[in-house]
């Protein structure tokens, strides 16, 4: 790019140089003609105008040049962001340096130019010429009256009656002696009679005489109407007239003008003629002047300009390559470098000592990136590992605050942390606060565990706080130990089940044989009080049938099944739960808020629509409770829900609710709050949900003023989920 501007400017600047010359040339020429001939005429030919307008043209191609040249600077200077301003600075003062006296000569010229003009036509020398051609005339009109005069006095002198006989009788002595006579007395060239028809009856010629000339029609009627005809030029005087005393004669006569007074009448009349013509050129001649003077002041204005174009980039030039290079320093760009100009001077030796300051940060920085890159690559290797690790990892200051966070500690507690922000340990996590401090202060590791209450229950946290060696702070690692923790309750729950079913379903069968025996061997027997003999075998029975069935879920608990995973659409599950449960429940408003298209995931659709049931079974058995009490309307609604790779059932319900307090726990077995329950439908549902990779949480019906939220959340393609090794295979014996 700066190569191809070079070659540009080159040739601009060569174009340039050629047209000046030859448009200075011109003008020089012009003017020294103009100024050379001091004739007022002179300056305003023709020819020297169309010479001043046309160079005029060639003035206006070279300021266009000029143009383009400046319109480049400009446009330079927006695309660097004023990387040109000197140097359009320079130019600026330089045409300023040029057109300030410019101007001021102008007005001075202008003033000449007029005052020239008018002192050439002024009217003292249209005095002077009209004054001489008057005094030429003047001498010539002297002649002519010295000739009419001697005219007369010659026709008075020839109508006498002996010159009209000696005419008649000899010619030839006329002719010499009386006609040459007479024209030499009177001083006349040339004497001649001529007859009407043309013919010269006689004549005498004398030395000087000039050609005859043929009388013109004018002549012959002057003459015939008793005037004297003729003519009166710069060369002679001709007079005709008729000789009354003939019957047909008329004289003609000439007398030649003196040369000199010829040539000063016809000098005189030249001048008075090319002053006519000046006059008529006048505004050509001031056009001229102007054009000249016009044409000498762009010149000096462009040349100037020019001047001042190439100081600039002599001078502004390096200036600007080095701020510049100074402004891509300061963005980042080391590897700039300036050309040193070709004189030795301050600004060689500043290139020079700017050359050698960016190299030698160049290596500084190269330097200083290697030290990085290798910081980096470490930094990136350790957030890498930090980034894989399950559990959470969190390191603090010595003023409790948290420099480091990896993905799954901000996940579990959920905050975001931000490089460089300093945020307070105990707005993330109040409880690592204290076992924190005890670590730091005696140098040693800390382990403990936490609850921590969330959206979804209670969060159990296993934590080690391990200090730093020079007691600058500590890094915190925790994990989630829910679901390890919920697993060893249900295992040993799911033992307890196993034990207590085996103790009791073994009576439970001759107990209810006996009480059925009892009744049928002495139901006929029995006269008195007969009534209470049926109630009591009737409650043996019923009562033997209840314990079986806990017996039931209490096997059922203890020897849950592995789910058969398949591909089912959840859409039409959740409708098909709805509907049983309306059938169930007429009084209960049961719904379905679902997407129209289906929802198809991987998973055991028998144990799935088991739990669903039995979740959407308590809501409409707690609403029951609440319309017992009183309450005018109940409803059930299950919102399925896609997120991406994971869906989402909630079931809300207008009942009166969870316990605020350690609601979580409604999902551990034998939890419960109706009288009659065993406390096992949660735990199962929690099991099944798990089984799929899924997880749920309790919560408030965030719609109405009261009510109960269960959230079960799975992932459309859940991974296989193996039963913790402390419990596998067990069952009921």
């Amino acid at each position: 790019m700066t190569e191809a501007r070079s070659r540009v400017g080159r040739a601009t600047s060569n174009t340039f140089k050629v047209l000046f010359g030859l448009a200075a040339v011109v003008a020089a020429g012009a003017t020294y003609l103009a100024i050379t001939d001091s004739s007022p005429g002179a300056a305003a030919q023709p020819g020297l105008l169309w010479l001043l307008i046309a160079n005029l043209i060639l003035i206006a191609g070279i300021a266009t040049v000029l143009g383009l040249r400046v319109y480049r600077l400009v446009k330079e200077n927006r695309e660097t962001h004023g990387g040109a301003r000197l140097r359009l600075r320079i130019i600026v003062l330089f045409s300023a340096a040029a057109a300030i006296p410019t101007v001021i000569v102008a007005g001075f010229l202008a003033v000449a130019i007029n005052r020239s003009v008018e002192a050439w036509f002024g009217e003292p020398v249209r005095n002077v010429v009209v004054n001489a051609q008057a005094a030429a005339r003047a001498s010539v009109d002297d002649v002519k009256d010295d000739a009419t005069t001697e005219l007369a006095a010659m026709v008075n002198d020839l109508n006498t009656p002996d010159y009209v006989s000696a005419l008649d009788k000899n010619p030839q002595s006329f002719r010499v002696d009386l006609l040459g006579g007479q024209a030499q007395f009177r001083d006349f060239a040339r004497a001649a009679i001529l007859s009407s028809d043309h013919n010269r009856i006689s004549e005498w010629v004398g030395p000087g005489a000039l050609p005859f000339r043929i009388p013109t029609e004018k002549w012959w009627r002057d003459a015939e109407e008793g005037a004297v005809g003729g003519i009166v030029d710069e060369n002679e005087v001709i007079a005709f007239v008729r000789l009354k005393a003939y019957p047909d004669a008329y004289l003609y006569v000439s007398r030649p003008i003196p040369p000199m007074l010829s040539q000063r009448l016809a000098l005189i009349d030249a001048d008075n003629r090319r002053l006519r013509e000046a006059e008529a050129r006048r505004n050509s001649l001031a056009v001229v002047l102007t054009l000249s003077y016009i044409e000498a002041s762009l010149l000096m204005l462009l040349g100037t300009a020019w001047l001042g174009m190439t100081a600039a980039s002599r001078i502004a030039m390096p200036i600007g390559a080095l701020a510049g290079a100074a402004r891509a320093v300061r963005d980042g760009d080391l590897s700039v470098r300036i050309l040193k100009p070709s004189v030795r001077d301050e600004i060689a030796d500043l290139a020079d000592a700017f050359n050698e300051m960016t190299d030698r940060l160049s290596r500084q920085t190269a330097a200083l990136d290697r030290g990085r890159i290798d910081a980096e690559a470490r930094s990136a290797f350790i957030e890498a590992v930090l980034a894989g690790v399950e559990a959470g990892v969190i390191r603090v200051d010595k003023d409790l605050k948290v420099t480091i966070a990896n993905a799954s500690a901000q996940t579990l507690l959920g905050f975001v942390y931000r490089p460089g922000e300093l945020t307070p340990l105990a707005r993330v996590a109040e409880e690592f606060v204290s076992a924190s401090r005890r670590s730091i202060e005696t140098g040693q590791s800390v382990d403990t565990s936490f609850k921590r209450p969330t959206e979804g229950g209670t969060m159990h946290l296993q934590v080690r706080v391990a200090p730093e060696y020079d007691g600058a702070g500590a890094v915190i690692t925790f994990h989630d130990t829910t679901r390890l923790v919920l697993g060893q309750r249900q295992a040993a729950w799911r033992d307890v089940a196993r034990r207590i079913a085996h103790e009791i379903r073994n009576p439970l069968t001759p107990i209810q044989l006996s009480a059925e025996r009892l009744r049928r061997r002495f139901s006929s027997q029995i006269t008195t009080d007969r009534e209470t003999f049926e109630r009591c075998t009737d409650t043996i029975t019923r009562q033997v049938a209840d314990i079986g069935r806990m017996v039931e879920e209490f096997s059922g608990f203890a020897r849950m099944p592995k789910p058969t995973f398949g591909e089912f659409n959840l859409v039409d599950m959740a409708k098909a739960v709805a509907f049983a449960q309306r059938m169930a429940t007429p009084a209960i408003a049961v719904s379905v808020n679902a997407p129209a298209h289906p929802i198809v995931i991987l998973g055991d659709e028998r144990m799935l629509a088991q739990a669903v049931t039995n979740v959407v079974k308590n809501a409409a058995e707690a609403v029951e409770r609440k319309l017992e009490g009183g309450a005018k309307f109940g409803s059930v609604t299950i919102d399925v829900l896609e997120d991406g790779d994971e869906v989402q059932l909630t079931i809300r319900d207008n009942g009166p609710g969870f316990p605020a307090q350690d609601r979580e726990r409604f999902l551990e077995p034998y939890v419960t709050t109706r009288k009659n329950g065993v406390g096992l439908g949660l735990a199962i549902v929690t099991r099944i949900v798990e089984d799929h990779g899924g997880r749920i949480w309790l919560g408030d019906n965030e719609l109405v003023s009261s009510g109960a939220r269960v959230d079960i959340r799975m992932p459309v393609q859940p991974k296989h989920i193996e039963e913790p090794a402390a419990y596998a295979g067990e069952g009921v014996a």
